[in-house]
Order: C-alpha cells, then sequence, then structure tokens
C-alpha cells in the first residue's frame, strides 16, 4: 500500500510539474507572430522624427537617434566600410554641413517588431542641393532599433542609394 502511494504521489506531482511547464510556455510572447502595434506606432514616429532631422539637418537629433554604444554598426550609403557610431556621427556632420534643400520622403515603410528589437525597412526618395547642383535620387534604407530606458535607439543601419 505504502508503495503505491509513493507511486501516486509521485505521478501527481509529475503531473502538476509538467502542467506548470506548459501553463509558463503559454503566457510568453509570440515574439514571431505577435504584431506589436504599440511598438510599430512608436517607430513610425521615431522614423518621422528622423526624417524631420535630416531635412532640418538636426545633427544632435540624429546623434541622438544612435544607441551610443560599440556594438553600433552601419553600412553606407556614403562609405563602404563599416562605421562606427563615431564615424556615422561625423559623417553625418559632414554630409549635411555641404547640402542644402533636403526634402525626403518615406515609400513603403515596413516595421516589424520582436519585442524590444524592431527593424524598419522602406525606400527614401530625397532631394537636395550640393554646390548649386540639385539631385535626386532614391535608396533602400534598413534601420534596427533597441528599446532601451531612454526609448528606441538606432543600434544598426544599412542603405544603399540609386541616383
Amino acid at each position: 500500500m505504502k508503495k503505491n502511494n509513493s507511486l501516486s504521489i509521485t505521478i501527481t506531482f509529475l503531473l502538476l510539474f509538467l502542467i506548470s511547464c506548459s501553463e509558463k510556455k503559454s503566457d510568453q510572447m509570440d515574439l514571431v507572430n505577435e504584431i506589436f502595434p504599440e511598438a510599430q506606432n512608436e517607430l513610425r514616429e521615431v522614423i518621422n522624427s528622423i526624417v524631420r532631422d535630416n531635412e532640418t539637418a538636426n545633427l544632435e537629433g540624429l546623434k541622438a537617434s544612435h544607441l551610443l554604444s560599440d556594438k553600433f554598426t552601419k553600412f553606407g550609403p556614403r562609405s563602404f566600410e563599416r562605421q562606427d557610431v563615431e564615424s556615422t556621427n561625423e559623417s553625418e556632420l559632414a554630409h549635411f554641413g555641404s547640402i542644402s534643400s533636403f526634402k525626403m520622403e518615406v515609400k513603403d515603410l515596413k516595421i516589424d517588431v520582436f519585442g524590444d528589437i524592431g527593424i524598419a525597412t522602406y525606400y527614401p526618395h530625397f532631394s537636395l542641393e550640393k554646390d548649386g547642383e540639385k539631385i535626386t535620387g532614391s535608396a533602400r534604407q534598413t534601420l534596427v532599433f533597441l528599446k532601451t530606458d531612454e526609448g528606441w535607439r538606432i543600434i544598426h543601419e544599412h542603405g544603399t542609394k540609386k541616383f
């Protein structure tokens, strides 16, 4: 009888343990299929702010959009080499110091959120004046964001331009 009681208690304990484990799994976020509409709206506003900062050459605003960390990286569009946050900020300072009348329109914006990571892809169409010459073009842009205590910050950029 004692043996059956021990077996019964063990089986009951095991079942309770398995049930509790399966409940914990169902409480976790589905990072792949969840849409996170609130975060998408936040990121849409961040991108709109970045566009305004580009158009007004607000270098402090652009600088603040980057994660100030050694983990930040960028490819293109003005440099083929991988850039860190410092060289990115220097490049943007030089670029916006040499142009005027910058306008940009974001086309086909797609924002995917995976919890505290957001990925935005879009086609920026732009016009600007450089050395008195009017230039128009389009590009492909990918921005990878991390949600921090200070808000969404860019942790990686990849841009390519096509004139």
